[in-house]
């Protein structure tokens, strides 16, 4: 992304890909906020509920609370939701979901993409982040699923996620103190961020490491972003000085 295009008023519209319903707002929500609140359109997809994920409902009781939840999450954020129909236990990715991710791609056409950094020792995570990456790869690829106008992404973009942590280097700092309050009323919508569902003190650490990352980059809160590994090397003839 140039100087520019990280300068400009109108912010660019997004596409927030998570594993689960839960890691988008956590992780990109404040970021999601940042963008709606200057005009982009955005839209979350959750791979899966995350109907898995709680210590003692089981999935079929948990994954209509977590659709819920995510319902009210993104009007929160005024995001669009797109839930796929895809299960979280046992979840490891494959062609169903890339092709899913393709079509959303281009239907949304977004100028960013946010996702999981590949880098994780949750295999969900890694596994929508590899779909991700692939589908953000073949979208402008005609040849591709053509019954679809191609899109090619501007770029992506990963947040820093305390599971996703292998080789995580940030690139970026993102400003978002004055939407800590949509970030923080979005997440309470989840049960998991109650301390209900698991006792990770989710918000905790969150918000801590946006305040850290706020001192770094000179500002209350940020939210620490990396450019995952280019597929797109570009060329040179020499060395550039900057």
């Amino acid at each position: 992304m140039t100087d520019a295009a990280v300068r400009a008023d109108r912010a660019p519209d997004l596409l927030a890909i998570g594993a689960h319903t839960g890691d988008v707002e956590v992780t990109m929500g404040a970021l999601i906020a940042a963008h709606t609140r200057r005009g982009a359109r955005a839209t979350i997809c959750h791979v899966t509920l995350g109907e898995g994920g709680h210590k003692t409902k089981t999935p079929a009781e948990y994954a209509p609370q977590r659709r819920k939840e995510a319902e009210a999450s993104a009007r929160i954020l005024g995001a669009d939701l797109v839930c796929l129909p895809h299960a979280d236990i046992g979840f490891a990715g494959g062609p169903e979901v890339l092709a899913n991710l393709i079509d959303l791609i281009r239907e949304r056409k977004p100028g960013v993409v946010l996702c999981h950094w590949p880098g994780s020792f949750h295999s969900g995570h890694s596994h929508a982040a590899n779909c991700a990456l692939q589908a953000v790869e073949s979208a402008p690829v005609a040849r591709i699923r053509p019954k679809a106008p191609p899109w090619k992404v501007g770029a992506v973009w990963c947040p820093e996620n305390w599971e996703d942590p292998f080789e995580f280097h940030p690139s970026l700092y993102v400003d978002v103190s004055d939407v800590m309050d949509v970030w923080e009323k979005s997440c309470l919508e989840h049960e998991l961020f109650r301390g209900g569902a698991l006792s990770f003190r989710y918000l905790d650490y969150y918000k801590g490491a946006m305040q850290a990352h706020g001192a770094v980059a000179g500002c209350l809160f940020a939210v620490a972003v990396a450019s995952p590994w280019s597929f797109s090397p570009r060329k040179a003839s020499f060395l550039p000085a900057g």
